[in-house]
């Protein structure tokens, strides 16, 4: 199986439907285009490998550009306040 050619879309469509997930979980920006997101995400971490092959940047620097990206559309679970008496 040839997953690039005989399915192009295959990954967006994962990636898409994962962000949706995410979205309707409170995970994610509930405003952010789930497809838009995917999209450039993909593109970006092709890119990203891309550079690191040829020296323009470093793993760490690429992974701290994905990492940035990805925190302005997902967004922590919150976690339970603590109840009285809790440590």
């Amino acid at each position: 199986m040839r997953p690039f050619i005989d399915q192009p879309d295959a990954a967006e469509h994962a990636l898409a439907g994962l962000i949706e997930q995410a979205q309707a979980s409170g995970l994610a920006d509930p405003d952010a285009d789930a497809r838009m997101e995917a999209i450039s995400l993909l593109a970006m971490t092709a890119t990203m490998g891309t550079s690191i092959l040829v020296g323009q940047r470093s793993p760490d620097s690429a992974v701290a550009v994905l990492r940035h990206h990805l925190n302005r559309t997902f967004t922590p679970a919150e976690t339970p306040a603590r109840g009285a008496g809790s440590p």
